[in-house]
């Protein structure tokens, strides 16, 4: 103790603290390299760590214990009981005996702005700030900016910025980041479902609808539970029937001719093009001409099974979407439906020649399926699906079709499934709706930046985007010959990655029946032994992104084989379309 200081005897201080005047320090700890400003009060039990800055004027009470590298600014006030009272329930002062301590934590490198208050038994996360005066009554997480009252996550902070992340893990993709990002706003959308007791249809499901039917360009969109509903009640609705023959390609999710199978038809596979790895328009047309013929009736009936050839499936894989265009012309001439799987492509777009504009995945078709699992650009906290269409007759099916085949309540025109959007579901996707424009433009700048970081290495190939197309990049997928050593050796780095996927549909056991065999769609068949999906999501950092390319640049020196060939044939994809 001195003139201008009280510390007591059981206060721990450690080398080169720094103590200004006027402050009171009693049964705490300080540590190596600290400095504590004037007028801040240290109560017992508390513990600061190592090289923290205490500013003038800020209490920590008894039970607050703050990690090294911490900044606290001027006149930040900790709380430890969560109900202080002065007086007992009889009326007498309140002892330490009547209070209950609930600790408070301050992880290593956090920053805690001036005229802070921080409420009892709270966790204020690795290197996270919180703005001047904000009042924080829940945790925050490591590597986010919180602020107001009550703090609210604005942002994450580049962990780079921060630490040493040289041997943080790399995800293949992160669904933890974006959700921290709009908690506030996700559990404020749950809470207002919740005190409205709507959990099923009603005017949540169909603001959303409205909402993404605006982004689509689309006329309507119908909620639905998966992107596998989404696609059968399509079919259905645009007039597949049982026995029908839907054309689609082999190297996709089986969710595609599961919904074919499902809706009565029948898939037939059309091999994709080897550098958009949609469908080929080539192949299609050959398909068509030379694998079909006119019955009495005039139907288009396929060679192959005898079954009417009613429909076509273009995928829009990876988030890329179809030649279009062409598709659609070659079913003009044939009388064909087109129905767009465009459940990896929310916001994918197409410069249509026919129409002199650019035109939105879920527009061109009759009708398109979309996906809303967590992991798609646009994601669910569940499953959740939608279908897009300009026809508000298949409008009007597929929402009979999703409840029971009912057109209002206990009126049934058919049979019909329960394929509806819940409430919370569509409040959450909502929320995100907002955000996915700028996302995509996210995931669109990491992959400019793979192809001008990766462009250099003759052992790969990259995506290829046409200039008909704004891909939505859901995945970031090059080629390789040497794929199982390429995953384990970025495995070993702490990089996750993908294939989509490592075996095409047609050779699939599912699928054996259908008598197609290896060779029967040779280019789906070499690219499914190539391809490699590495990490793609909005939150990727840039120094993540270089640590995957220098691992990608380390494992091909080692490596003598050269780029996959590709078919040129193929390349049709970088013509102008039709």
């Amino acid at each position: 103790m001195n003139s201008h200081n009280c510390i007591a005897d059981d206060v721990i201080l450690g080398q080169n603290v720094k103590l200004s005047k006027f402050i009171n320090l009693y049964g705490c700890t300080v540590g190596d390299g600290t400095k504590i400003g004037a007028f801040v009060e240290i109560q017992k039990n508390a513990g600061v760590g190592k090289n923290c800055k205490i500013s003038s004027h800020t209490f920590l009470c008894e039970g607050v214990s703050i990690e090294d590298n911490v900044f606290i600014g001027h006149g930040v006030m900790f709380i430890n009981d969560r109900y202080p009272r002065a007086t007992t329930g009889d009326g007498a002062l309140q002892t330490e005996a009547d209070w209950k301590v609930e600790r408070t934590v301050i992880r290593k490198g956090a920053s805690i702005g001036s005229g802070v208050t921080i409420l009892s038994n709270v966790e204020i996360g690795a290197n996270a700030i919180v703005g001047a005066g904000s009042v924080v009554t829940r945790d925050v997480p490591a590597n986010t900016i919180v602020a107001g009252n009550p703090a609210r996550i604005m942002r994450t902070i580049d962990a780079a910025v921060t630490a040493n992340t040289s041997n943080e893990p790399i995800p293949f993709l992160d669904l933890v980041t974006p959700h921290i990002e709009l908690e506030q706003e996700l559990v404020a959308a749950f809470r207002k479902s919740l005190r409205a007791a709507a959990f099923v249809g009603g005017s949540v499901v169909e603001d959303f609808e409205q909402a993404f039917a605006a982004f689509c360009e689309t006329d309507h969109a119908i909620g639905v539970s998966s992107g596998t509903d989404a696609l059968r009640f399509a079919l259905t609705a645009c007039g597949i029937r049982p026995g029908d023959v839907v054309l689609t390609v082999p190297n996709t999710f089986i969710a595609t001719t599961e919904a074919i199978s499902q809706a009565g038809a029948f898939p037939e596979f059309i091999d994709i093009n080897e550098h958009t790895y949609n469908m080929s328009v080539a192949m299609l047309e050959q398909y068509l001409h030379e694998q079909c013929s006119r019955d009495n009736a005039g139907r288009l009936i396929s060679l192959r099974s005898g079954r009417p050839v009613t429909a076509i499936v273009p995928v829009h894989l990876y988030g890329q979407m179809a030649d279009m265009d062409s598709i659609l012309k070659l079913a003009g001439q044939f009388g064909l439906t087109v129905i767009e799987d465009a459940c990896q492509a929310h916001g994918a777009a197409y410069f249509s020649k026919k129409h002199d504009r650019w035109m939105k995945a879920g527009s061109m078709g009759q009708a398109a399926a979309f996906s809303f699992y967590p992991g798609k650009n646009l994601g669910a906290c569940g499953e959740a699906g939608a279908v897009t269409t300009n026809d508000p007759t298949v409008a009007a099916t597929v929402k009979m079709l999703r409840d029971h085949g009912q057109v209002k309540k206990y009126y049934h025109d058919a049979e019909g499934y329960n394929g509806r959007l819940d409430s919370i579901q569509a409040a959450f996707l909502h929320t995100k709706l907002p955000h996915l424009a700028q996302w995509n433009q996210k995931r669109h700048e990491r992959a400019t930046d793979y192809n001008r970081l990766l462009q250099s290495n003759d052992t790969i190939v990259l995506p290829y985007e046409p200039s008909w197309s704004r891909a939505a990049y859901h995945l970031y997928v090059i080629r390789t010959r040497n794929r199982e050593q390429m995953i384990e050796h970025l495995k070993a780095a702490g990089i996750g990655t993908g294939i989509h996927y490592p075996i095409p549909l047609h050779l699939q056991k599912a699928y054996e029946a259908m008598g197609y065999g290896v060779g029967a769609f040779p280019i789906a068949e070499r690219v499914s032994r190539e391809i490699l999906s590495l990490p793609m999501f909005p939150q990727l950092r840039e120094t993540q992104q270089q640590r995957v390319v220098q691992q990608i640049m380390k494992f091909s020196t080692t490596i003598a084989s050269p780029q996959p060939e590709q078919d040129e044939r193929s390349l049709e994809a970088t013509a102008p379309n039709a």
